[in-house]
């Protein structure tokens, strides 16, 4: 399995020495960016995997890479999943009290209706 911060043997041909020249593990993606990244539309992005466990994103064929920490994305991640079961909770309570709300206003609707015959 490769790592962050791969490096590949490279052999120099006139002194025969070796030695480890970075090579960090690259892949682009299938779908190009949205319009709403203005002149970066439908650009790809590339993504590399490189020393000190670093993602760095950049759109093909520029050179403004953006870097982050693979703990930082965990991090982020777990964040987000807590954030949706949170949001999840508080619609399932807020479409409780709205039937509820509904069913004491048809109640008072009816009490009003049925004083006034």
């Amino acid at each position: 399995m490769r790592e962050f911060g791969n490096k590949r043997l490279v052999k120099d041909e006139s002194t025969g020495e070796s030695s480890l020249k970075p090579s960090p593990v690259r892949a682009i993606t299938r779908n190009g960016l949205s319009g709403s990244f203005g002149p970066d539309r439908d650009r790809r992005l590339v993504c590399s995997l490189d020393d000190g466990d670093l993602i760095t994103l950049r759109p093909q064929g520029t050179q403004r890479p953006k870097s982050i920490s693979v703990f930082d994305v965990y991090t982020m991640i777990h964040r987000v999943e807590a954030q949706r079961i949170n949001l999840e909770k508080a619609r399932a309570k807020k479409e409780k009290l709205a039937t509820r709300r509904a069913a004491a206003r048809q109640a008072t609707a009816e009490r009003r209706l049925l004083r006034d015959v």
